[in-house]
This record gives C-alpha cells, sequence and structure tokens, in this order.
C-alpha cells in the first residue's frame, strides 16, 4: 500500500498506508490499556451535498468495496468489520448484502449497519458514537480512532471508495501508482450531470467539458470540494484535479463533489447558500461552531439582501477566525475557511451589495446547497 501511494477518498487524502501501520502498531502494542482487538469500519455515510460517487459505487462495485475491507482486516489484524451507512441507503445495503454472500471473507465477520442521514454522521467519530448506540456527535480529539475508537478499540475508519481501490493497488502498486484514478461527481450547471472516473490531475475545465457535456452557463465557479472548500473561479479552470494542486490553489479536492456554477449567478448568492448549508447541518454540540455558524449566516444574508453594514465584515471576519481554532470537529473550522475564502474572491460584488447598489448580477439568485434545489434535485439518487 506504501508503494502504491493510495490516499483516503473519504475528504482528508491521507496516506492509506499510515493510516493502517498507526492500527496495526497500537493493535500489536503490549503495553495497551486495553487488549481488545482492531476493528475495521467502513464509511458509506455519504453526506456531501451533490455527492453521489459512494452511492453509485456501492451499488454498481460492492464486490470491490467488500475485497479491500477484506484487505484492510488483514493488514491491521482484524477478524470484524462493519459497513456504517446512512439511514436512507436501502439500496446499498442490499447491494452490499448480496455481495456478501458470494465474498470470500476469510473468517471475517461483517456486519452492515445504518444510522442516520445527518450530515455530520458522516465523520469518524459520530459513526463510533451511533455504532455504540449514542447520537451522532464528534468526539474531542485526541484520542483518535486508531488509539481508541469503537468500544476503546484500536479502528480502522475507511471510505468505501479507498477500499474498492485496495485490490487494485495491492495487486500492482507501481501500475496503480503511475495512473491513479478518483471518481468525481459533477453536478451543478452542466449538461450531464454525473459520476465519473477520471485520472488525477486532469484539468477541471476537461472534466466540465468532456464528461459533463460542459457548463450551461459559462465557468463562473467550480468548487472541486462541494461546500468543503473554497472555490476557484471560471478563470482557473486549467487547475489540475489534484489534492495538492488544488490546495496550493486555496482550495481543496475533498470528496471530489466538483459543483459547477454559471457565470450569471451572484456569488453573494453562492455564499449565503454555503453559510446555511454549514449553520443547518452543526449538529449543536460545541458552542463555537453552533453561534458561529449562525452568525456567518445571518451576516451572510444581510449582504446579500443589501442590508448589512461594512462593519459586519469585520465581525464575520472576527467570528471565522474563531471558529477556525475551536471545534469538536472540522465542521466548524470547515465553515469559516469556505466562506471566507469565497468571499475573498468576490470583492466587488460584496462592495456592491454594500454600498446598497443592488446585486450586479442579472441572474436570479442560487441556492444549490439547500435540500432539493435544482442543482441536487439533478444529481442525486432515488432511493
Amino acid at each position: 500500500m506504501a508503494d502504491a501511494g493510495l490516499r483516503g477518498r473519504g475528504g482528508g487524502w491521507f496516506p492509506v498506508a499510515r493510516k493502517w501501520q498507526a492500527v496495526r502498531a497500537e493493535a500489536a502494542d503490549p503495553y495497551r490499556a486495553s487488549r481488545l482487538p482492531p476493528v475495521v469500519v467502513a464509511n458509506g455515510a455519504e453526506s456531501e451535498p451533490g455527492s453521489v460517487k459512494d452511492q453509485h459505487l456501492m451499488r454498481h462495485r460492492p464486490a470491490d468495496v467488500l475485497a479491500g475491507l477484506a484487505l484492510a482486516a488483514r493488514a491491521v489484524g482484524a477478524t470484524e468489520a462493519i459497513v456504517f451507512l446512512k439511514g436512507s441507503f436501502e439500496r446499498e445495503a442490499a447491494a452490499l448484502e448480496a455481495a456478501r454472500r458470494q465474498a470470500p471473507l476469510d473468517g471475517l465477520s461483517l456486519t452492515i449497519r445504518r444510522g442516520e442521514n445527518s450530515y455530520v454522521a458522516g465523520e469518524e467519530t459520530a459513526i463510533l458514537e451511533v455504532l455504540e448506540g449514542r447520537r451522532a456527535w464528534p468526539r474531542p480529539k485526541p484520542p483518535l480512532p486508531y488509539a481508541s475508537g469503537l468500544e476503546g478499540r484500536p479502528t480502522l475508519v475507511q471510505n468505501v471508495e479507498t477500499l474498492a481501490r485496495v485490490p487494485a493497488a495491492v495487486a500492482e502498486p507501481e501500475r496503480y501508482k503511475a495512473a491513479e484514478t478518483t471518481l468525481v461527481t459533477v453536478w451543478g450547471h452542466v449538461r450531464r450531470p454525473g459520476v465519473h472516473e477520471v485520472t488525477l490531475g486532469t484539468p477541471l475545465r476537461g472534466i466540465v467539458d468532456d464528461c459533463a457535456g460542459g457548463a450551461t452557463d459559462g465557468l463562473g465557479w467550480l468548487f472541486p470540494a462541494g461546500p468543503s472548500a473554497a472555490p476557484l473561479r471560471g478563470a482557473d479552470a486549467d487547475t489540475p484535479l489534484d489534492p495538492d494542486a488544488l490546495r496550493a490553489a486555496g482550495s481543496a479536492l475533498g470528496t471530489a463533489s466538483l459543483l459547477v456554477v454559471g457565470a450569471s449567478a451572484c456569488p453573494l448568492s453562492l455564499a449565503a447558500s454555503l453559510a446555511a448549508f454549514f449553520e443547518r447541518e452543526a449538529c449543536g454540540q460545541c458552542p463555537p461552531c453552533t453561534m458561529g455558524t449562525a452568525n456567518l449566516s445571518r451576516i451572510l444574508q444581510a449582504v446579500e439582501a443589501g442590508t448589512a453594514r461594512a462593519a459586519d465584515l469585520g465581525h464575520l471576519a472576527e467570528a471565522a477566525g474563531f471558529m477556525s481554532d475551536h471545534g469538536y470537529c472540522a465542521h466548524s473550522r470547515t465553515a469559516a475557511a469556505s466562506v471566507t475564502g469565497l468571499l475573498r474572491r468576490c470583492s466587488e460584488d460584496v462592495q456592491a451589495h454594500l454600498g446598497g447598489r443592488g446585486c450586479p448580477r442579472p441572474a436570479a439568485p442560487v441556492d444549490p446547497f439547500a435540500p432539493g434545489s435544482p442543482e441536487r434535485a439533478a444529481i442525486e439518487l432515488p432511493a
């Protein structure tokens, strides 16, 4: 796995081999307080707005997921594994159950569990809380799951796409590394929303044009990670689909939920949609996130409506700065980074709204991150 260089597809792009080594080392530590055996949890609780690549994978390639899960369990010394899905993922659960009846699991005990549908329920420690019978609230860290996860056991939590790529990576690591691909969900203002497998390093423009049939209203904004990172302007569409290149460009790849927004859309309505999403999906556990996301949303609604004052932007920056350093999970930090990153890229539009001149964009406001939005309705899979 180290030779293949596979990185996790759950959003963080962390090297898989290092994660596995940490769990294996913890399980083998003779001085560990708990002698409970390690366990592997496959994270199939896909909840990023617009992202359906994990659902697509579980429906059409469930055997690959289970084969990778068995290899991961063998690598860390686990004899028990759990696949965790959103409560609404009935078709995905059925596909995995059917594949399990034919999968050579080599004595691995496998359970398929479903939990709630909230966004934060996909966070790895929130999954562990649900599996232990509690509500989906992320745990404070440390300890991390590799050291003390499910029931205090060394726990490997790995995204299902990551696991599905393990068999190919193990079989021919050098070949895998030389031409690594990833699944991308392309949605928004494109002619053919859908899931596509593309080679890492492909320019974003090429994915939009060749895979999704092109943008319907020009390339205004590109969100390579959905709401989980600041977007890029359409002028930056030649940036490669690569986690390192996107990080250098001030964005991120995340779960590769590539949202395309047309050139005539108002970026302030986009920012308000983004902030409202983070407020709506905050779990309510920690005040920095609960209060911070509410403040971001309130201020941006006022800016979009043209009723905000210049001082309100200072209050927004103060709230975002506090959120960046606090909170039990990444929700607070991601909200602050995504919203402020978008605002930095549309300063002229912000000043137009603050000056009371109204929105300079001709198109109607867009709200792609709202449940049931036209953009999400066009991509989300039927139950």
